[in-house]
């Protein structure tokens, strides 16, 4: 009897062992773990969604920021194009990793219209010159796409 009864414990501990490695394998994976890759779609659906909160300067006359385009240099630095109707701004992201579909982020530097393209305010412009794929939102469609 008390040999079953260690047989049993034993079954019952090796099935609680493998049980919490597995969750402890998921939660490590939907907290940016392992091979997690950051999707396009979530970063333009967060930023666009929140950048009157993420922008560093205020909107001139009490306005609201709107995303007007994405500049994706790879898969961890973005730029955002953003305007108020009256002024226009851009900054560059370091996209870190992604929890589900949050990403965390670093802005890196910060622009506004120049002569020729957008000009240094603030920080550094570390993917200068390098290609990109551009974004933007298509009324038609109703939907963000890409142009080149």
């Amino acid at each position: 009897m008390n040999k079953n009864f260690n047989r049993t414990n034993a079954v019952l501990m090796t099935s609680l062992a493998v049980f919490i490695v597995f969750v402890g394998v998921l939660v490590f994976k939907e907290a940016g773990g392992g091979d997690y890759e950051i999707d396009r779609e979530d970063v333009i659906m967060f930023f666009s969604e929140r950048i009157n909160e993420i922008s560093p300067e205020k909107t001139a006359l009490g306005g609201k920021w709107i995303v007007s385009r994405f500049r994706f240099v790879d898969i961890n630095n973005v730029y955002v194009e953003y305007e108020d109707g009256h002024i226009a701004r851009a900054f560059l992201l370091t996209l870190t990793k992604t929890v589900g579909s949050v990403p965390d982020y670093k802005i890196i530097g910060f622009f506004e219209p120049g002569p020729l393209g957008y000009k240094l305010l603030a920080g550094e412009d570390t993917t200068l010159g390098r290609p990109q794929e551009i974004y933007e939102y298509s009324q038609t469609v109703g939907k963000w796409v890409k142009v080149n």
